[in-house]
């Protein structure tokens, strides 16, 4: 798909550079946005080709950028047809007289400042593309080393959309209910929920559904994922930037004790829903724990982990909860099945209908 979307826009920037030719330089009320587009699409076209080439599946983010760049190359080759088919039919127009002259001469100029509107918005919409490429940092990010750039299997259960996932209305009404115990009480205790589940069982995709439900309950909240070996610096500044909202500068704090302090002076007034997921050592969720500021404002913790001992040791109070999740029911589990397949026969569907949005 990317290097047939690089095919694309390499036609795209051959008729924006017909428009800055000789024919149409007496343009100048679109020719510098014309140039401004062939010189962006340009540089979009270059990274294309090396994503072509790079035969690696592409993150989340650089799908999503690579999806719009496309849409928009369609309707900016549309807006030039349509541009220079409008040009052509004005100056390969005979005038039988002075009247039709002028009726004609009024109507290309109508048209020519119609796609002029268009020209200037389809340039705002490649500025912001460019400005998305550059935020989203898509050439640092694409092209690191392939050792920093596994794949993450936790991903699409971050992305998943609700009623594609199957049998987790029951534990997610549970652990909301769990979670929520106690919330009217005077003193409103801190409390910690420990999902626990071989891997591939869903324990992701259920916290994230909680994370979800709760959105509107608390006054922060962070969801951060570890691994096998986590990047405690990395995390404690993701946990930070994520309850401040705002991203936090490279050269900002960077010791983990300062970043403990900061993240504790964060959550001491505030009711918190925190989600650790993925923990694989008792170590790991120890130092986290260190920021975790243990109030009664009613915050809660929520952690996710393959082992029912660390499961236990992130539960140390009375009232903190362990919950193993259960795989699938038969039931469920053929619900699953076909739900996917029927998702797949549409999509094929759909192709085969419109290619070109595919």
């Amino acid at each position: 798909m990317v290097s047939a979307l690089a095919g694309v826009m390499t036609s795209v920037i051959g008729k924006l550079t017909a428009l800055l030719g000789e024919e149409y330089a007496k343009l100048k009320g679109v020719h510098r946005e014309v140039e401004f587009m062939k010189d962006e699409l340009s540089s979009m076209n270059a990274l294309l080709q090396r994503l072509a080439e790079a035969d690696r599946d592409l993150d989340v983010q650089t799908k999503e950028w690579r999806d719009q760049v496309r849409e928009m190359s369609y309707d900016i080759e549309d807006c030039i047809d349509d541009f220079m088919k409008s040009l052509g039919q004005t100056d390969s127009a005979q005038t039988a007289g002075l009247v039709q002259s002028v009726v004609q001469q009024l109507k290309a100029l109508r048209a020519r400042h119609q796609i002029s509107s268009k020209i200037q918005g389809l340039k705002a919409r490649v500025e912001d593309a460019s400005k998305r490429r550059i935020r989203y940092k898509l050439d640092e990010h694409t092209f690191e080393p392939s050792i920093s750039r596994a794949i993450d299997p936790r991903l699409p259960s971050l992305y998943a959309e609700s009623d594609r996932l199957v049998g987790i209305d029951k534990p997610r009404d549970e652990l909301i209910k769990c979670l929520m115990e106690g919330m009217g009480a005077s003193v409103q205790q801190q409390k910690v929920l420990s999902i626990v589940g071989p891997g591939g069982l869903g324990k992701t995709a259920l916290a994230n559904e909680v994370y979800r439900k709760l959105e509107g309950q608390f006054q922060c909240r962070a969801f951060v994922s570890l691994s096998q070996q986590p990047d405690v610096n990395k995390i404690l500044r993701n946990i930070l930037s994520q309850i401040c909202q705002q991203e936090l500068p490279s050269t900002s704090v960077q010791d983990e004790g300062k970043l403990i302090d900061a993240i504790r002076e964060v959550l001491k007034n505030k009711r918190y829903l925190v989600v650790i997921d993925d923990i694989w050592s008792t170590q790991a969720w120890k130092i986290i724990k260190c920021s975790l500021f243990l109030n009664d404002l009613g915050s809660r913790i929520m952690t996710t982990t393959r082992s029912i001992d660390i499961a236990k040791s992130c539960c140390s109070r009375r009232h903190d909860r362990v919950y193993e999740i259960m795989p699938l029911t038969t039931a469920n589990s053929k619900g699953l099945f076909f739900k996917e397949y029927l998702a797949q026969k549409i999509y094929v569907l759909n192709w085969k209908k419109s290619p070109r949005k595919y």
